[in-house]
């Protein structure tokens, strides 16, 4: 895929990459311990999610003691349910966390750079960040629903197996006290990383541009010669429906014209004439007309 040239849709790609870098620093995760709310950028969440997994362990393994002077009847005692419950997968998978999130991140740091060096495959780059992003907080939201679940079994099973254990309340307050959920930075990078591919394949910033121009159109019809800076496409010679200061829109019986496809024109070209000079400019607008050709339009790219 070509990338676009139009500079107002590059800097709008290179201001969303620099907002998905920065929210490195913001709440990736937000955790709930008993020790109170934590809240893991990039550089902490690794050892939050640690930290998380090396309490819930410890809470899963604490055997509840018999009370004392309790009568123990072989017949009538409740069947005990032996070893803690096993911890949740996602729960023993949450380091791949942290690595969706480094990796996220690095897709943007890589976009960002061939943003401002080749402009090859920003949007490709984005897209790859952005499906890690989105892995992360599905892997987080499941996180949070299997804790959930996870410590509710472990305290039904300390009911049923010592209904009389002095200290069942507090375990049970401690359990109940997890809580893990994706934090707001995760969000926006997520976001913004799946943003820059979606403006791009679907060209919207050009669309808008040619929507919103504000130079008046002047119905006149005038011979143009269009040749596509991609040698593939061949060049051929066009009428104009209407043009302005900052664009024009032609008819063509060809097909192969995109949004976003440079090409250079050349005015009142006709055989024999006095040579033009070319204008670089690029497609912004295309419809389709069956077999008939299409109609397109194009924005003259200034020079400096």
């Amino acid at each position: 895929m070509t990338f676009s040239n139009n500079k107002v849709e590059r800097i709008g790609f290179g201001l969303i990459l620099c907002i998905a870098l920065l929210m490195a620093f913001e709440p990736l995760v937000r955790l709930h311990d008993p020790n109170g709310p934590k809240v893991s950028d990039a550089f902490e969440l690794r050892a939050g999610l640690t930290q998380l997994q090396s309490e819930l362990r410890m809470i899963a393994t604490i055997e509840p003691s018999p009370a004392s002077g309790a009568s123990v009847s072989p017949v009538t005692a409740t069947p005990a349910i032996l070893g803690p419950l096993p911890m949740p997968f996602s729960l023993r998978m949450a380091s791949l966390v942290p690595w969706c999130v480094f990796a996220a991140l690095a897709f943007a740091l890589l976009a960002l750079v061939d943003l401002l060096s080749f402009q090859k495959g920003v949007a490709l780059l984005s897209l790859a960040g952005g499906c890690l992003g989105a892995i992360a907080v599905v892997h987080v939201l499941l996180l949070g629903s299997d804790v959930q679940s996870w410590t509710e079994n472990s305290m039904l099973k300390a009911v049923l197996t010592s209904s009389a254990n002095s200290g069942l309340g507090a375990r049970i307050l401690m359990a109940n006290s997890f809580l893990i959920s994706p934090g707001v930075g995760l969000y926006v990078l997520t976001s913004c990383l799946l943003l820059v591919p979606l403006l791009s394949f679907t060209h919207a910033v050009p669309r808008l541009r040619s929507v919103l121009r504000s130079d008046k159109r002047v119905p006149i019809s005038q011979t143009i010669h269009i040749r596509p800076l991609n040698s593939q496409y061949p060049a051929e010679t066009c009428t104009t429906l209407d043009f302005s200061r900052s664009g024009l829109q032609l008819q063509s019986s060809l097909n192969h014209y995109y949004v976003g496809m440079e090409v250079y024109l050349t005015r009142n070209d006709h055989t024999g004439g006095p040579a033009n000079a070319e204008e670089h400019g690029h497609v912004v607008r295309v419809e389709k007309l069956g077999n008939a050709g299409c109609h397109f339009a194009i924005h003259i790219i200034p020079t400096v």
